[in-house]
């Protein structure tokens, strides 16, 4: 009997952790999934927005329509750069996200700067 009983104690102390770890996992998965979601939802309200405002950047004159949709292509991209930033996990994933930000605005200022130049930044029909 008390062979039972020592037995008994011995895989409840190596049982423990284990269900422990579980119960742990069972709390983070959907922790996790709402966690995936909000980046979800970045993403496409970001991609969203950026297919509607290239869609309506447009100009009679064909280089400055190029210049006025990759402003906005490039908003996107910064869009989804916060995403990563904000909901991202990875260390490695969440730099690149920000160097490709910070490329993106000085692909902005140059595109913005082209516009100055020839006409401005508002739209010609």
């Amino acid at each position: 009997m008390k062979a039972i009983a020592i037995l008994a104690a011995s895989a409840a102390m190596f049982a423990a952790p284990a269900l422990a770890q579980q119960s742990g996992a069972q709390q983070q998965g959907p922790a996790s999934m709402q966690h995936g979601q909000m980046a979800k939802q970045d993403y496409m309200k970001g991609m969203q927005d950026m297919h509607q405002k290239m869609m309506s950047a447009n100009d009679a004159d064909p280089d400055r329509a190029w210049a006025l949709k990759m402003i906005e292509h490039h908003r996107g991209g910064i869009a989804m750069s916060d995403a990563v930033l904000k909901h991202g996990d990875d260390v490695e994933a969440k730099q690149m996200a920000q160097k490709s930000a910070e490329m993106q605005r000085k692909e902005i200022a140059e595109l913005q700067a082209w516009l100055d130049k020839h006409g401005g930044r508002t739209p010609k029909p």
